[in-house]
């Protein structure tokens, strides 16, 4: 712990770094399926369906070419600042130090997408945003991820249901990348970090409870249907 508010302080050296943190909370915040559901004919989403901003609920509109528009959107929040984060970092700061930038960044454009500022501190429900952190760090297990999801998905017709599935079995998929060092010895990825496996602990948690009423609502067995 000591060693990683070490890192922090060293980060906070680079004054371009904190303006990568605002900036990821920013375009985290972003709520791009209310925007393109405005823009289009369809109105508030949040008067739709679910009442959520996120893909599921835009494709419940029957348009699938903005439903899709909305899901490439929100994973590039968080993917392209860390894309950008890397390119412009990664031969400055040393292996322990980038982690600990990503793993900040990756964590602030999902609280902006789940705690947007523009929609009262309200937000969507992070899978999509998350989807684009686990492609960033690992895509392999990214992809083992998005497998679980599709199949808990297509069986039961229900995207909460996949995405609750999804999320409290990726960090076992990554615990385990971590412990073989699959992607790195097989395909010379970086090998992914313990403190990586932390972050998707907490995206899991944070998951969980912007689903608490999709929980609840699958309990009773009254969960909307895609």
């Amino acid at each position: 712990m000591s060693m990683f508010i070490e890192n922090y302080i060293e980060l906070f050296n680079y004054q371009i770094i904190i303006l990568y943190f605002i900036l990821s909370f920013v375009i985290g915040s972003v709520p791009f399926g209310l925007i393109i559901t405005k823009i289009s004919v369809y109105g508030d989403i949040r008067k739709l369906g679910s009442g959520n901003i996120g893909a599921t609920n835009v494709f419940r509109t029957g348009n699938k070419c903005i439903a899709l528009l909305t899901l490439l959107l929100d994973i590039s929040k968080s993917f392209f600042i860390l894309y950008l984060a890397k390119i412009n970092f990664q031969n400055i700061l040393d292996q322990e130090l980038l982690t600990t930038l990503f793993v900040t960044i990756a964590l602030l454009s999902l609280l902006g997408h789940m705690f947007s500022p523009v929609l009262s501190f309200k937000g969507g429900k992070g899978i999509a945003t998350s989807a684009g952190i686990l492609f960033f760090f690992n895509w392999i297990g990214a992809i083992i991820a998005l497998i679980i999801w599709l199949i808990v998905v297509l069986k039961y017709k229900t995207s909460s249901l996949g995405a609750l599935s999804t999320s409290i079995l990726s960090p076992l998929i990554f615990w385990f990348l971590y412990e073989v060092g699959l992607t790195k010895n097989l395909l010379n990825l970086p090998k992914t970090s313990i403190i990586e496996i932390y972050l998707i602990l907490l995206i899991t948690c944070l998951i969980w409870i912007k689903h608490i009423p999709n929980i609840k609502r699958i309990i009773k067995g009254k969960e909307n249907k895609i």
